[in-house]
């Protein structure tokens, strides 16, 4: 059910913990970006993923992901694990290239305990249509840098994008 699909958010130290319930997609991911840099400003250092829950992620969250991994101005070396992946979203993330910016950890790992998880709130989502389709662009754009296939794979739909972002700059009064 879609209702159901949601990403709970904990900070445990100085590290953001993350947890996907049933698909992590766009629709509840777009503001995980904003929240990340805002907690990468409080001096969190690490994230963690916990798939244990997820059952599919795409392309948004994978950019997601990569861009946590990435964008970090705090890391020195690998800051961002995932772990309790089935089979199948390790697969997803070995293939588009996601796999070696991230340490990836065993399949039976528990959360550290107490652990309070909370949804996102709103305001890390992005307000209005350019914005968010600013965030998915640049997610995307986080994909294509990781290797040629997905260059190939992302590029006609971030040349979308990238219209349909020119055509709301165009109806822009002056």
């Amino acid at each position: 059910m879609v209702d159901e699909d949601r990403i709970e958010v904990a900070i445990i130290d100085k590290t953001v913990y993350l947890k996907p319930f049933g698909c992590a997609t766009q629709r509840n991911s777009l503001g995980i970006p904003d929240f990340l840099r805002a907690m990468f400003r409080t001096g969190c250092i690490y994230v963690a993923f916990d798939l244990a829950e997820c059952k599919g992620m795409d392309s948004t969250f994978l950019g997601v992901i990569a861009d946590a991994a990435t964008y970090n101005p705090n890391r020195a070396g690998k800051t961002v694990v995932v772990f309790n992946a089935c089979d199948a979203l390790v697969q997803l993330l070995r293939r588009i290239g996601v796999l070696p910016l991230v340490s990836l950890a065993g399949a039976n790992v528990e959360a550290p305990a107490p652990i309070y998880l909370r949804q996102i709130d709103f305001v890390h989502f992005p307000k209005t249509e350019y914005q968010k389709l600013q965030t998915v662009k640049r997610l995307h754009d986080q994909l294509a840098q990781l290797n040629e296939r997905n260059r190939q794979l992302f590029g006609p739909f971030l040349a979308m994008l990238e219209d349909e972002l020119q055509a709301q700059r165009d109806e822009i009064p002056e």
